[in-house]
Parts: structure tokens; C-alpha cells; sequence
């Protein structure tokens, strides 16, 4: 067998240098540095060392045009989940359960260019958009489990000298990633933080004073694509500012404004019964979601302020409020509009230190927001409900979690009997879980 100069080359000096060699070669552009080494050594003159380099250099070109890097992470989540009940909606005694489940996610990120990436999740679970458990048993005989495509979506960035006050603006086209919550606290009032958008981002951060920074979010969604009439949708905007007063406080609000358009009679039922929906819902009244059969509206407004006055034990307090402008009186119940939902949380701690401690207070009422986007575990996945959480988390080993939830909620007003069986029932939830980053 023949083999060309280049490669007689690059095998002599493997041989006599050897070990020597083995960690060079494991890094990235080993080549060119072997190249190197043997013009500085005299085996190869000047001439012959630049003709192999370009070879060398094009090589690498074609094989990053050909096939992109992607790079990969992760999450593994195992839980032991209990319900224990007072009592149901007849006052008798209800039995108790238990059942355990996982969540797997993986996360894969291409670049394609100098401003563009593209995005992917896949995740475990079945049909549903606001979770991806699959609980232990829920397919006979061992049999094999789902996986489904959670996010994929390609992020666009405007060159940073073209966005106002050097800030950073990006679009993200396909099924993307919510942008409409924070992370201080536990901010899922309105949106369950496994569910993934469907249409167009733009997301717009800037720092236009010292400590300072602005940002804004905006899209377009569909929410079910229908041949015979519109298609029921939202569009959402959002702004919002963060500053940070010195090196132990800091704080923030934003408003925000979403706007449901041509929403039809499964969309309303949906929200009401849960008839229709994938994975469960309820709560909303059939006439006092919205009134004269026009777009639902809602308005929302948080803040949070952080104070990390000790190393191991900084603490967050955040606070929202929100308004549905549509809501009208129910010509069927003997209820109001209810058509607010407000929330406060207080943090305390740091996970990799001793422990995060948190404590909330939830209170969603009927018509306050679509009922099929609300958490699925704070509430039970449904309005016209009010209840206080409980969570813990310590970092028990590098990129290993270990989390501690308690759930406690109840009916707000018992005279909404959309959901049987649920009116005066009152319930614990809690859960255990492991989590594995990687």
C-alpha cells in the first residue's frame, strides 16, 4: 500500500516521539502543531511545510462545513411523589397515594453561523405540554417509554452595533422557549415553566447605566392551527428593568400584556372542563372568560428586590399581580368576575452552600388566565384555586440536587361547580426529587 509523503511523515515522528505526542495530539488543531515541530526539527524545509499546512487548513474548513459541532447537555430528574387527602368534595375520607416517575431532557445546541444557532430538546414523557414525567408503571409489562421533541428552534442575533444602547437583541423562530417569566423565586403564577411557545420571540436585553439594565420580550403564537376558522392565538409584550443599588441589593420589575385572539368553543372548553385538553385543566368559567366573544386580555406586574447580606444566606422576595381586562359576571354560578391572580415568595439560602429554603402564596381565581398554562403542580393544573408551597434544595454533590416540595391547595370559591369533585376537596402534595445535570 502506498502512502503519501505527508503521512510517512507524520507517522515517523509519531514513532519516535511517542508519548511524548499523546496529549498534543488529543487537543484540537494537533496537525498543524505536529507541523510545526518538524519544520523547527529540519524534516521538512519551508516550502514543503506550507503547501501541507494549506492542505491541512482546507481539510479542517470542509469538515466544519460538513458537519457542524452540536453540543449536548442535559438533565435527569427522579421523584417520589404522595398525596394525602382531608377529605373530598362529599366530605368522606379519601385514600392516599403514591407513585414514582422520571423526567429526562436533552438539550442540543448547533451554531450555524457568526449570529445564528439552532436548538433542540428532547424530553420523556407522553402527550402533555406542561410536563415531561413518565410516571413508573403507566405502560404494562415494562413496556418502552416516549420521547418527544420539547423545543426546536433556530435564535437569530442582530449584530450588537445595530441594537439601540449596544444591547442585545435575537429573534427565535419555531417551538421556543417561553420568555415571559423570571427566575427570582418561584415565578409560575400564570405559566407552567415546562411549556414551550409556538411562533416568533424577539428578546431584547441592554445595560444602559452602571448596575443598571432594561429588557423586553415580544411574539407571536399559535395555539391550535384550524382549517374551517381562524386560528386561535396570543401575542404578549413585555418590559421591564433590573438595578442593583450596591453590592447586597438589588431589584427589578417588569408589565406585561397578552392577548388571546379568535379563541372558539375548544379552546373555552378546554379551559372549563379539560375536555379536550392533553394533559388535563379546568377551572375557568364557560361565560366569564371573556366577554361578547371578543380576544381575552390580561395584564400582569411583578417585582423582586435580592439582599445577600450574608455569604451562605442571601434572600428574594418577589411579588406579581395580574388582571383579566375581558372577564365578565357568570350568568350560570353565583360568582363575580374573578378574574385576578396574585402571588408572593421569599427565599432564603444558597443550594450549594448549606441549603435554598422558600416559602410561597398562590391565589388564582377562575377566570384569571387560560387554566390549561397554569403550573400543573402548584394547583393542580387548574383555576378558581388558592394554596401555599413549601420547597427546599441542597446541592448534594457536583451537578447532583436533591429537592424537597410541599403543595397544600384548596377550592377559592366553592360555588363554581364546573369540575366535579373538586369543589370543597382539599389535598398535600409532596415531592422528592433527585437531579442530575450534566
Amino acid at each position: 500500500m502506498k502512502c503519501s509523503r505527508m503521512g510517512v511523515l507524520l507517522l515517523a515522528f509519531v514513532v519516535l516521539n511517542g508519548p511524548a505526542l499523546a496529549a498534543e495530539q488529543a487537543e484540537e488543531g494537533a496537525v498543524a502543531e505536529i507541523l510545526q515541530i518538524l519544520k523547527e526539527r529540519g524534516i521538512v524545509d519551508e516550502a514543503e511545510y506550507s503547501r501541507m499546512a494549506a492542505k491541512n487548513t482546507r481539510y479542517e474548513k470542509e469538515q466544519e462545513s460538513f458537519l457542524p459541532k452540536i453540543e449536548w447537555s442535559g438533565d435527569f430528574r427522579f421523584r417520589h411523589e404522595s398525596f394525602f387527602f382531608d377529605e373530598d368534595a362529599l366530605g368522606n375520607e379519601t385514600r392516599n397515594r403514591y407513585r414514582i416517575r422520571y423526567r429526562f431532557r436533552l438539550d442540543g445546541k448547533a451554531a450555524v453561523n457568526e449570529y445564528t444557532d439552532v436548538f433542540l430538546q428532547l424530553r420523556s414523557g407522553g402527550i402533555g405540554q406542561r410536563s415531561g414525567n413518565q410516571t413508573l408503571g403507566s405502560v404494562v409489562d415494562f413496556d418502552s417509554d416516549q420521547f418527544r421533541i420539547a423545543r426546536a428552534y433556530a435564535q437569530i442575533r442582530v449584530p450588537q452595533e445595530w441594537v439601540p444602547l449596544r444591547g442585545k437583541l435575537a429573534m427565535e423562530m419555531g417551538k421556543v422557549p417561553n420568555p415571559f417569566y423570571g427566575k427570582v423565586t418561584k415565578d409560575i403564577m400564570l405559566w407552567d415553566r415546562d411549556i414551550n411557545l409556538e411562533g416568533a420571540s424577539l428578546r431584547y436585553k441592554a445595560k444602559p447605566w452602571q448596575g443598571g439594565g432594561v429588557f423586553a420580550n415580544a411574539g407571536y403564537y399559535i395555539i391550535d392551527e384550524n382549517s374551517s376558522e381562524n386560528d386561535p392565538r396570543m401575542w404578549a409584550v413585555q418590559v421591564g428593568a433590573t438595578h442593583e443599588a450596591s453590592e447586597e441589593v438589588s431589584f427589578g420589575a417588569r408589565t406585561s400584556f397578552f392577548s388571546f385572539n379568535s379563541i372558539n368553543k375548544a379552546f373555552i372548553r378546554r379551559g372549563t372542563t379539560g375536555l379536550g385538553s392533553i394533559d388535563g385543566s379546568g377551572g375557568n368559567v364557560p361565560d366569564g372568560l371573556r366577554g361578547d366573544d371578543g380576544p381575552m386580555r390580561v395584564i400582569e406586574a411583578a417585582a423582586w428586590v435580592g439582599y445577600d447580606w450574608h455569604e451562605d444566606w442571601p434572600m428574594a422576595a418577589f411579588a406579581a399581580y395580574s388582571h383579566n381586562l375581558e372577564a365578565a359576571r357568570s350568568a350560570t354560578f353565583s360568582a363575580g368576575k374573578e378574574s385576578d391572580a396574585w402571588n408572593v415568595a421569599f427565599e432564603v439560602g444558597d443550594k450549594k452552600k448549606y441549603a435554598k429554603l422558600g416559602i410561597g402564596w398562590w391565589h388564582i381565581e377562575a377566570n384569571a388566565f387560560p387554566s390549561m398554562f397554569v403550573d400543573s403542580d402548584l394547583l393542580d393544573g387548574r383555576t378558581n384555586r388558592q394554596g401555599l408551597m413549601f420547597y427546599a434544595s441542597r446541592q448534594i454533590m457536583r451537578n447532583t440536587d436533591l429537592n424537597l416540595t410541599l403543595f397544600r391547595s384548596d377550592e377559592i370559591n366553592d360555588e363554581i361547580t364546573v369540575i366535579e369533585g373538586l369543589e370543597d376537596a382539599e389535598r398535600i402534595r409532596i415531592q422528592a426529587d433527585m437531579v442530575f445535570k450534566f
